[in-house]
Formats: C-alpha cells, structure tokens, sequence
C-alpha cells in the first residue's frame, strides 16, 4: 500500500461516525477509532496494546465478539454491555492469511439504540438467558449476571425445577438466595398449581413462629380466632414454602417440620387432625448448620432431611464480572422507577469492582441508588465514590504491600461499623477471630 493511501486510510477512519476496532491474532488491541469511544463510554485509546481479555477481566465489557471470532474463525455478531452502561451490538470478522490462519480481527460496532427499538421502561439491558433470568412473569425478581460461576447456579436451578426434591440454598446475606428459590419455583410445574409462599425464620418472634407455619385450630390457645387460622404451609399448598434463615427455627418446630419432610402431613396448633402437605420445601441459610449440629443448636435427622440438593450461591467478591452488569441492571431499573437518567463512568465501575463486598448484591444495590439520589451530575465518576468505596488516598508512593495493607485497614474499618461485634466483622469478612484481633493490632501500631 502507498504512503498516502494508508495515510487517506487512517483518515477515514478517524473520522468515521461508525466505530471499528482491530485486533491481532491473539485479541490484542492494535487499532480503536475515535468514534469506538463515543459509542461505548469508554476510554479505548488507554487499551491499545493490551489484549481483549483484559476489558473482560476488569468487567469493562461483558462480552467480546472478537474472541469467538478468533476461535471459530468465522464472523461473529454478539451483544455486550459496556462499564458505562452503553448497550451495543459488536460483529467480528476474522482476515485469514494464505495459510488460514488468522491474521487480524476486525471489529465493526454500534449502539444497540440505533439497530433496534427502545425497551420498555422496568426492563433491564441486553435481556439474554445468560445475563438476565426473569422469575414468576414480573421484572421485581430477576438474576442479572455475566460470571460463569453464576451461570452454574442458574443452570442448577433449572434442573433442579424438573423435580420435586427439597432444596439447601446457603451463601452469605445478600447475595440473592430468595431470587434462586423463586427461579426454582418459577420453572416448575408448581408455579401453575400454587403459590411462591417466604418465611422468614428470624423474622418472627420464637414464641409465634409454630402457630404461624403450622396454623392453628379453633380455639387452640386464650386470644386465638374463632375459627382458627390456617399456617404458611397451607398457603403454600400446591407451591413451594421458602424457609428463609432455616438456622433460626426453633428445635421444636424443626421436629414438625421433619414430620412434614418424611410423611408429608403435619398437626395444626392445638389439632389431633393431621393435614397434608403438597408442598416443596426449599431452605436457605447464611450460617453454618453443619456446625450447628455439631453444637446440638440443630437437629441432626433435619439437617440431612434438607441437605438433598444443596446450591451454594457465590459472593460477589468471588464474582467480579457481575458487578458492571448489576450496576447497569439497578440504573435502569430505578431510572424507570425514579425518573433518574444518570450512569457510572467506567473508572468509577471499574473501581467497584475490587471493592470486598462483605454485604454482596444487596450492598451494591443501595449504594447505586444512594448515589442515583444524592449525585446531582447525571454522570456518576470516581470522585463521587464515599467511604470504603472510593481510592485510598496519599498511596501513590508507597510499595505494594503498604497499600494492601491500607486498603485492607479500610475494608475492616466499614464492616466493623456495619456490625454489631468484631465476631460478626470477622465472620462476614471470612477471617477467624484471632485473625481480627491480630490485624487491628498492627494497624494500631
């Protein structure tokens, strides 16, 4: 190619309103056009040299046409959704040498606004079986996620939808046990016959909570209704009952509740009358009941009763990839709810995500909306992080292990002021006690 026809080259896509990207045969950034930067929010230039993993890794984008391509040496068309929140549509078209191996990748993008109608207000981006899992017909339960982790718990849920068996869901607070056991029960064949019934264990005082999952005859105790009251079960007959914080129930309804496991009937409040039980049970627990048993604070026959099909959803800290997604997922959803049209730049996204997370989805989803509500610039950046979430400060000199060590003393510092106790920090960090102790000690010092 002549000097000036390369050069007339380079112009036209510099000045291109269509955005382009070209790779090596490896997905390394060779080329990004200016335009690439408009419609994806991001700052590709900084990118150039580094390879298409690296956007992926950091959660930048959550999905890379580019790589398919290079692996099954065709054209590929896939969407993805960007740190900034920009959904587009990306096609990659591999350029074989004369040997058929690959020699470039070119990529032509553009915004998913401009190929295909706007969604309805309520319903989150780039809506596939793989980012997003709609539960019982209402956008107010869903399971957005791009890690493989979660596509494991997702595909577990369908399985286990096929059949009738009873379900142990344990993971940390937040992380989204309730919206796998109404994915569960949403895909089952109970969702047409009953209801989706929740209680939470903790939720209700020790003394009541037996009348209320069990019911109650008439007359059954002084101040009980008339005609006395039906329990949780029933309403969940046909459907499925969720135990929420299994952990708290009291050992004597855990001997009911065993009934209910092992002959599927149960005995009301004050009744000599056994009722049945079409119903499946799904629990769900952050504590240990493992170690529960081992304490006699849990019946042991319970224990193994429950642990048919044990799920074990992960925390978000083990599954970084979700966070540009769910950030975009609760933007859009309290855009729709609140009127609030703003977005993260991808340095502030991207600073999240190596934030520890101790309290999972659910933290994340109320410091969006904290941030939404008080951020008056319709662009939320780094600097609009607070606390624990934004950039240590007066790091820049300091080796490595120092700045660790100083992101560390933050983590520790915001869960002990979301705790009651240095037990519950350190349980909810994953250290033991001793471990506690011992780094308070040499931040001390």
């Amino acid at each position: 190619m002549k000097k000036d026809d390369f050069r007339e080259l380079i112009t036209l896509w510099t000045h291109s309103s269509d955005a382009f990207l070209i790779l090596d045969d490896n997905a390394t950034i060779l080329y990004a056009n200016p335009a690439l930067e408009q419609v994806s929010g991001l700052e590709i230039k900084k990118q150039v040299g580094h390879n298409i993993r690296e956007l992926l890794r950091t959660g930048m984008i959550d999905n890379s046409a580019s790589l398919k391509a290079a692996q099954q040496k065709r054209v590929v068309t896939s969407k993805l959704l960007t740190a900034a929140g920009k959904r587009l549509l990306s096609t990659a078209s591999p350029v074989l040498d004369r040997s058929g191996n690959i020699y470039r990748i070119v990529c032509n993008v553009r915004s998913l606004s401009l190929v295909q109608p706007e969604e309805k207000a309520g319903e989150s981006p780039l809506r596939t079986p793989r980012d997003t899992e709609s539960l019982t017909g209402t956008s107010s339960y869903e399971i957005v996620y791009a890690s493989s982790k979660m596509q494991k718990v997702v595909e577990l849920a369908h399985r286990l939808a096929a059949v009738d068996s009873t379900v142990l869901i344990t993971g940390e607070t937040g992380v989204g046990k309730e919206l796998v056991a109404r994915l569960i029960h949403g895909r089952s064949p109970r969702a047409g016959r009953g209801n989706f019934v929740k209680i939470n264990c903790a939720a209700i005082p020790r003394d009541l909570l037996e009348s209320e999952l069990f019911g109650y005859a008439p007359g059954a105790f002084t101040g009980a209704l008339k005609f006395g009251k039906e329990g949780y079960l029933e309403r969940a007959h046909g459907g499925t009952l969720f135990l929420d914080e299994i952990a708290e129930l009291p050992l004597e309804a855990q001997a009911k509740l065993l009934g209910v496991l092992q002959d599927r009937e149960y005995y009301k409040v004050g009744s000599t009358k056994a009722s049945f039980a079409d119903v499946r049970i799904i629990a769900a627990t952050n504590r240990d009941l493992a170690a529960l048993v081992a304490k006699d604070a849990f019946r042991k026959d319970l224990y193994y009763r429950l642990l048919v099909v044990p799920v074990e959803v992960p925390p978000l800290r083990e599954r970084r990839q979700d966070i540009p997604v769910l950030i975009s997922h609760f933007c859009a959803r309290l855009a729709a709810r609140c009127g609030f049209k703003k977005e993260f730049d991808a340095a502030a996204v991207k600073q999240l995500c190596f934030y520890g997370w101790p309290g999972n989805v659910r933290e994340l989803e109320s410091l969006v909306e904290r941030l939404l509500i008080t951020v008056p610039e319709e662009r939320i950046t780094l600097s609009c992080l607070p606390g624990p979430y934004a950039p240590l400060k007066g790091t820049g000199n300091l080796p490595l292990k120092a700045k660790v060590e100083q992101y560390e003393l933050e983590l520790i510092k915001a869960e002990l002021e979301r705790c009651r106790d240095k037990y519950e920090a350190a349980k909810n960090l994953g250290i033991s006690v001793s471990s506690l102790f011992r780094k308070l000690k040499l931040f001390e010092s």
